[in-house]
């Protein structure tokens, strides 16, 4: 797959927490020449199945994306909003959105009070949610007629494509994560791979993986691979924090199978893919937290795509890793699916 083109198209598709089902849409068409079969369930989950038989394994990713909602109609006409997800103010003054309206989107763009009318107390703080607001030029009967408060707004930013096979833009976090799943659906298919696994683009990650929780007390799998990003090497951060951008990171810690963990690190040594590894002393804040402790228990194993300028608009990240997660998920299903008649986890 052209996993470039994938991204591009998504990016401008909107999904945030709760209102994904535009974006999985999208998704599912992607999938479509690929899986079994495709379907959805009502918390906006995208399910793509690819084979029958052997273990039945999860693999998901999250869709959604961070953004805005509308807590105010101001009498002037601009919106004042809060965050749906980890939306970092620092980063809205100056930003285009998108207000989802009921009549179609509604373009505006985020403003603040300039920094030649702040006091000089108001320049010494950081900006916070409660100084933004959304302008989006019509004056406030219009306005009121058109934005409801509670209505969702996106942000909105093209992608750009980088030297070194990069790619920066929004909703790398984690869309960039569904397409190393489409990758692994297409190398599973292409070798016929005796498992029956379920590609799932989870909803409400952002929220606090309300999807994944119920996928996989859905499909209740022998295991679950969850694909997520993480933080890259870059200027200024501590060495225990980032990863470097050019390898899968394989995540250890209490939310992980050491089990998994080995077989993924030993399949990535045998096939040439590079990987790090991801310490974690508890929970990763990732749809693994929810996949493990479903039912009775479910196996579970984190790959990381490492990115930089998480939640922005300008997330960094190389197509190759991408590509390479979903080739190490291919191999790492195929290993276990050849493995499994007898398979202990302990």
């Amino acid at each position: 797959m052209d996993i470039g083109k994938f991204l591009e198209e998504v990016a401008h598709v909107p999904g945030v927490p709760g209102y994904e089902a535009a974006v999985g849409a999208r998704i599912a068409e992607w999938f479509r020449p690929v899986a079994d079969e495709i379907f959805t369930d009502a918390l906006e989950n995208l399910y793509a199945r690819v084979g029958e038989k052997g273990p039945k394994v999860l693999v998901c990713a999250h869709q959604d994306e961070i953004g805005l909602v509308v807590t105010k109609i101001e009498d002037d006409g601009c919106l004042r909003v809060f965050k749906n997800g980890g939306v970092d103010p620092r980063i809205l003054p100056g930003m285009e959105v998108a207000v989802q309206a009921r009549s179609g989107p509604i373009y505006g763009v985020v403003g603040a009070k300039p920094p030649h009318l702040l006091t000089e107390k108001e320049r010494e703080k950081a900006i916070s949610i409660q100084d933004v607001y959304i302008d989006t030029g019509y004056p406030v009967e219009q306005v009121r007629n058109l934005v409801r408060v509670g209505d969702m707004a996106v942000l909105l930013a093209n992608p750009q494509t980088l030297a070194g096979n990069c790619m920066a833009g929004k909703t790398m976090d984690n869309r960039a994560s569904v397409a190393s799943m489409l990758v692994a659906a297409e190398w599973m298919k292409s070798r016929g791979t005796p498992a029956e696994a379920y590609f799932v683009a989870t909803s409400q990650e952002e929220i606090g993986s309300k999807g994944a929780a119920a996928a996989a007390y859905r499909l209740q799998p022998d295991l679950a691979i969850v694909v997520d990003v993480t933080h890259a090497e870059c200027p200024g951060a501590g060495k225990w924090e980032v990863f470097p951008l050019d390898r899968v990171a394989v995540v250890h810690g209490p939310n992980i199978h050491p089990k998994l963990e080995k077989l993924a690190l030993d399949v990535a040594q045998e096939n040439g893919v590079a990987t790090s590894r991801e310490i974690t002393s508890g929970v990763t804040w990732t749809d693994a937290e929810n996949t493990q402790i479903s039912r009775g228990g479910v196996p579970t194993l984190l790959l990381s795509i490492p990115v930089r300028y998480m939640h922005t608009t300008v997330e960094l990240l190389k197509l190759d890793v991408v590509r390479e997660t979903g080739r190490l998920i291919a191999l790492l299903i195929e290993r276990l699916a050849c493995e499994w008649e007898g398979f202990r986890w302990y």
